[in-house]
């Protein structure tokens, strides 16, 4: 009904807000590790830092996108089944960056993983911080 397509519309933007605003909080952390390691390690550790924020915030990227192109007509399993698929493939994609960083580039492993472990700390963090809770309905004149 359209009672209920509008509270699905309203929750959707809440949620895309909340995820534009976790995207850009990773990013900034990203940068900031980045920045600081530069300063007090040199350019070697801000790439490495760089490198492991970039491997938490795109595969999160993805998922989020993924998400958010659910529909309202999705029943209960199929939204399930989206989630595992969405979450095996973005841990795929952490895994395959982890390997690509690690094989392919020259970085300090350590660096990288510190980093990333930052980027998965503000996952959980907005969890706790974030609200997507039910959103009340005005009574219309």
């Amino acid at each position: 009904n359209d009672q209920q397509a509008g509270a699905w519309g309203a929750l959707c933007g809440r949620a895309g807000h909340a995820v534009m605003a976790l995207m850009a909080a990773e990013l900034l952390l990203t940068l900031a590790i980045g920045l600081i390691a530069g300063g007090l390690a040199g350019i070697d550790s801000a790439y490495s830092a760089l490198v492991g924020g970039m491997i938490g915030v795109i595969p999160n990227y993805y998922f989020a996108g993924r998400m958010m192109r659910r529909r309202l007509k999705t029943t209960a399993e199929q939204s399930l089944r989206d989630i595992y698929v969405g979450e095996f493939i973005k841990i795929a994609f952490t895994v395959a960056l982890f390997v690509i960083a690690i094989m392919l580039l020259s970085v300090n492993f350590l660096v990288v993983v510190s980093t990333y472990l930052a980027i998965v700390l503000v996952n959980w963090v907005a969890l706790l911080v974030i609200n997507l809770g039910e959103i009340r309905q005005t009574a219309e004149p």
